[in-house]
């Protein structure tokens, strides 16, 4: 998949290197905002530490082992989502996602996510769809509860956090049981 056109306004399209300036500058400014959940912001400090992940995952693509996409919201790049591995010989794979501090609130994510998995169970023929998600994190933990996902536990001190590791909701859903939330 080189674009997926979710709606009128959103659209997902892969990383490109032609991406990278904008990628950085995009997570540059939501720096703060962004670091209350993700980790890995102290590795991406300039546009090259941007370029090596775009050319990491466009590397991840070709091997069908990952696919990261720029959420783009009325041509403009808003955030990421996409498979952050893909397990194909057990058919599954786990999504992940961000969005900037001033397009959250308008379910641009949840659009997203929703056609990644529709994507992941129709076009690449998965059977299993993950997304761990920090406990404390409510706004991303309301991606997969709206759009049908089943809690399946607490996974204790699964990612380090700066100075302290968080606890991740494992929150999953199988092929068998994905139906098309009409509200999400």
């Amino acid at each position: 998949m080189t674009k997926l056109v979710v709606d009128d306004d959103v659209r997902l399209q892969a990383v490109v290197e032609a991406n990278t300036d904008e990628m950085f500058r995009l997570v540059d400014r939501n720096r703060a905002y962004l670091r209350e959940w993700l980790p890995w912001l102290d590795a991406n400090r300039s546009a090259e530490d941007s370029r090596s992940f775009i050319r990491d995952s466009n590397t991840r693509a070709s091997e069908g082992a990952g696919l990261v996409t720029a959420i783009f919201f009325r041509d403009q790049i808003c955030g990421v989502a996409g498979f952050n591995w893909i397990d194909a010989a057990n058919r599954a794979c786990e999504i992940g996602y961000w969005i900037s501090e001033d397009h959250q609130g308008r379910g641009i994510v949840t659009r997203s996510v929703r056609s990644l998995v529709g994507f992941a169970f129709d076009q690449k023929q998965l059977n299993r769809v993950t997304m761990p998600v920090a406990v404390g994190n409510t706004k991303s933990r309301g991606i997969p509860e709206r759009l049908g996902f089943t809690s399946e536990g607490i996974r204790r001190e699964a990612e380090w956090l700066y100075d302290h590791f968080v606890d991740h909701v494992m929150y999953a859903m199988l092929s068998a049981d994905w139906v098309l939330p009409r509200d999400a």
